[in-house]
């Protein structure tokens, strides 16, 4: 019905078009049968496009499992580490279990095609529709709330958002708040309100409290609105202007973005993220030697998320990620205190920065393992393992993860599923609660090359591939089990939490999509 509804839509623009050409019907017959004079020739030799047609990205529709199913004359790429790439050698093993006989490789390629063109045709139907497009006519984008709206979304950015990721320094964001509040925001710098809209979006999505009775389609639409006002102000600039307020504004558009149905944004906008950040010098230490204190903790936070977001898309959709360790020379976030923050609080718990530390040390070793055990993704099958040298690197992962555990601060240690911590919501447990998944997923990614030797051997799938060695199949199943478990504590940990409070003040709250983008 949407489609047709969109094709009348077109035809009667395209109609109405043509017909304001010729409003005299006489114009056009004598146009017609005389000669042509100079400006009809030229009228003939140029065609008016009355309507552009957006091209859509075959991977910009999600489904319920933060994946999506991609037809195969996608011209996207998809490598091994991402959740697409395994999905589609479990709908061959699911292609192969419905053909007990084993039959014709073609038949069941054939088969497996099938179940993913009718999956793929699922997520489609059940996305949300582009309604989440905005048209700037209905909101300027110099528009802002109340004050008292925008302090509340200010509270729970720095809240959620900037705990989980601390690379704006609240203080002095607030600072400039005031100022501006004190002359009515009629001197505000173009980037600064861009990333102030991006902060009411993040923060419109996130607050989901029940006292405000707005619906999840409601919050969605501010969300977006937001969103909107930002991209008008700082989306055409942040290609031409280098400061760190556009770098903010484009690590909050990824953040935003991958948490959203706009995925392809998010890697899109993460490549000028990168070369932004490059070219302001966040990865360079003597960069910063001259700035202020506050000033070279920023930038060095800002850099540290960026890598984190990097591996986490390289991860996500199995391409080659944009830094690479050799550019992580920079040393542990340092404590970040307040602007006029008294000698007292020296010693005061910089809880944001720890997290930030110990996060950084996880995505180093997901960074490893997407060279060592996926090629970094390059697709290139020379770089693949053999089965032995797979076991001897998962192996050596897990053990980088259980030293990683060991390390862990106290108040930071990784929860159990049957925790009663889950049902305590601070912010402690919430920060312990988006480390356990971030734990379980790398470990699902460490161990997942096993499993899939495993689902390969056992169900006879791409049966190109060289048999597993069968002294190595019994440690390879052992391996794989751990990528199992990973998966039933992460699904424990989230019901527990959500059996016991299904509000966003509970420990797993906003943060949900952690679950696979985390």
């Amino acid at each position: 019905m949407t489609a047709n509804e969109r094709m009348v839509q077109r035809l009667e623009h395209l109609l109405r078009n043509h017909i304001s050409h010729c409003t005299d019907g006489a114009d056009c017959r004598r146009t017609s049968l005389s000669h042509p004079s100079t400006s009809s020739v030229a009228r003939a030799h140029y065609h008016h496009t009355n309507m552009l047609e957006e091209p859509r990205d075959e991977d910009a529709s999600p489904n319920g499992m933060a994946m999506t199913f991609i037809e195969e004359r996608t011209s996207a790429f998809f490598g091994e580490s991402s959740n697409i790439n395994f999905a589609r050698l479990l709908l061959r093993a699911t292609a192969a279990v419905r053909q007990p006989t084993q039959g014709e490789h073609t038949a069941m390629e054939k088969d497996y095609t099938l179940v993913e063109n009718r999956m793929a045709r699922l997520s489609r139907l059940r996305a949300s529709p582009s309604a989440t497009s905005i048209d700037l006519a209905e909101s300027s984008m110099i528009a802002l709330p109340s004050i008292e709206a925008m302090e509340n979304m200010l509270d729970v950015y720095f809240d959620t958002c900037g705990v989980v990721f601390p690379f704006i320094h609240e203080q002095t964001f607030r600072a400039t708040f005031a100022e501006c509040k004190a002359n009515a925001f009629t001197r505000v710098r173009r980037t600064w309100l861009g990333t102030l809209n991006m902060i009411f979006a993040m923060a419109s999505k996130f607050d989901q409290d029940e006292d405000n009775g707005a619906s999840t389609k409601s919050r969605g639409r501010t969300s977006n609105i937001y969103y909107t006002r930002a991209v008008s102000l700082c989306g055409d600039l942040s290609k031409r202007v280098i400061s760190l307020e556009v770098v903010h504004y484009l690590v909050l558009v990824v953040i935003f973005c991958q948490g959203s149905s706009r995925s392809v944004e998010a890697w899109n906008v993460h490549g000028l993220l990168v070369r932004s950040a490059i070219a302001l010098g966040l990865h360079s230490n003597r960069s910063r030697e001259v700035l202020d204190s506050c000033t070279q903790e920023s930038r060095h936070r800002t850099w540290l998320v960026i890598y984190g977001l990097d591996k986490v898309l390289s991860m996500t959709f199995g391409r080659p990620a944009a830094i690479s360790d050799e550019l992580m020379t920079t040393p542990q976030p340092s404590t970040w205190l307040p602007v006029t923050s008294p000698s007292a609080l020296q010693n005061e718990l910089d809880l944001p920065g720890q997290f930030l530390a110990v996060s950084f040390e996880l995505y180093q070793v997901m960074s490893r393992s997407l060279v060592k055990q996926y090629g970094a993704n390059m697709g290139n099958v020379d770089l693949e393992l053999d089965e032995l040298a797979s076991l001897q690197a998962s192996s050596n992962f897990r053990k980088a993860l259980r030293e990683w555990t060991a390390k862990l601060p106290p108040h930071l240690h990784l929860c159990e599923p049957r925790s009663d911590m889950l049902s305590e919501n601070t912010q402690v447990n919430r920060l312990r609660v988006i480390l356990s998944l971030r734990y379980h997923n790398l470990s699902i990614l460490v161990h997942r090359p096993l499993l899939t030797t495993t689902i390969r051997h056992l169900f006879k799938v791409d049966l190109q591939q060289e048999k597993v060695s069968s002294y190595l199949l019994q440690p390879a199943m052992a391996e794989a089990h751990e990528c199992i478990h990973a998966a039933q504590s992460t699904v424990n940990i989230v019901y527990e939490v959500m059996t016991t409070d299904s509000s966003s003040k509970n420990n797993l709250g906003v943060w949900s999509f952690t679950l696979y983008y985390g």
